[in-house]
């Protein structure tokens, strides 16, 4: 039996209707998070940070119940992405082996402690790729804690507006 026999045998998985409602929750919120991250990054010079920063959106606003979206996962998730990188960068510059060793050991540091986000993988990478901006440590709080703060607090205020549990969990 091929690989293909065995995937179409696989059971499919139930796909409920999306509520308008939620759906304008998650527009809103996207809207309003990723676009203030978006300002923050081009005032930073740093564009590239939006690729970690909205694949989190997806996770806050349009996943907000999954484990990998409550505000443990996103506050410590991009605080090791970038330690990682940030470390990483600091001691070995920037080479192929040195983003895979950055974005690697942000993975283990996130199992490690049990807040794993994977947009932060893309953070440790970002890290590396631009060199902390030139900030060195302080890229870990600007603009990374501080774009991830944003849509941590953006996805709890819209998320209560639209009546959605947001977070599940906090710590």
């Amino acid at each position: 039996m091929s690989l293909f026999d065995k995937i179409s045998e696989l059971p499919k998985a139930p796909q409920p209707p999306i509520a308008w409602k939620v759906l304008w929750v998650t527009f809103v919120g996207s809207m309003v998070g990723v676009g203030i991250t978006a300002i923050l990054a081009f005032t930073w010079k740093c564009p590239l940070l939006l690729g970690p920063f909205g694949a989190s959106a997806v996770l806050v606003y349009g996943a907000y119940k999954a484990p990998l979206a409550q505000p443990r996962n996103v506050l410590l998730g991009h605080f090791l992405g970038a330690l990682m990188g940030v470390a990483i960068y600091d001691f070995f510059g920037l080479s192929w082996w040195s983003l895979t060793l950055g974005v690697t050991l942000a993975i283990i540091f996130m199992m490690v402690t049990y807040s794993v986000h994977p947009p932060a993988g893309a953070t440790a990478y970002v890290a590396i790729q631009t060199g902390g901006l030139g900030q060195d440590y302080w890229y870990i709080l600007n603009p990374v804690l501080f774009g991830a703060f944003i849509l941590v607090l953006t996805a709890i205020i819209i998320n209560r507006w639209g009546k959605r549990d947001y977070p599940v969990a906090w710590w």
